[in-house]
């Protein structure tokens, strides 16, 4: 080996070997698990992404959920939630999760300019979603709360199995039993915002 190249080929060798864990922690939008937002009046209604890379799980990643201006100004939200960027954390398994405390269903759609949260990790733009809630149906009071209205707009495709953007909770593209479940405390407990 002519030893006048090896310098430049030893270290090209340590700049490859070096930058691969960098690219292990790069967040892959096709891997990643990133559904609708969920929100709760009180926040106790977990929304989880997972964050996962060509590596596997991204941990320690800072993940962000930014809502569009249109979006923020027709959520509800209560007084405590910061708002319009909400952000958490990834554990070791490459999952953040946030208790978003607000409610309504924010279908791009329907939403003016189409984007309603755009979720960033590390500042990568991985995907745009909307945001669905037990309280769907509006207050005139414009206050947080799961109510008799929202238990009647979620029967009839809860009872039929019938698709509807807003009571698909968990995101999984049908309307059936688990979205009942993520239904049923709240609705319950009749949720409101913490005082």
């Amino acid at each position: 080996m002519n030893h006048r190249f090896a310098g430049p080929i030893l270290a090209l060798f340590g700049l490859i070997v070096t930058a691969t864990p960098a690219f292990a922690g790069i967040p892959d939008p096709a891997l990643s698990t990133i559904p609708n937002v969920i929100a709760s009046p009180n926040g106790t209604v977990p929304y989880r992404v997972t964050i996962v890379g060509q590596g596997g799980p991204v941990a320690d990643a800072v993940v962000q959920l930014r809502y569009r201006a249109a979006a923020e100004g027709a959520a509800c939200w209560c007084t405590a939630q910061g708002h319009p960027v909400i952000g958490a954390t990834t554990n070791p398994s490459g999952v953040a999760t946030f208790n978003v405390a607000g409610g309504m269903c924010l279908n791009p759609a329907i939403v003016a300019g189409g984007v309603v949260v755009e979720v960033f990790v590390n500042d990568i733009k991985l995907k745009e979603v909307g945001q669905v809630s037990p309280d769907v149906a509006a207050l005139p009071s414009g206050s947080c709360e799961v109510g008799l209205s929202d238990a009647v707009d979620f029967t009839a495709p809860l009872a039929t199995n019938t698709y509807g953007y807003c009571f698909d909770l968990n995101s999984d593209g049908a309307v059936g039993l688990t979205d009942a479940v993520i239904f049923t405390s709240p609705a319950a407990t009749a949720q409101t915002c913490p005082n």
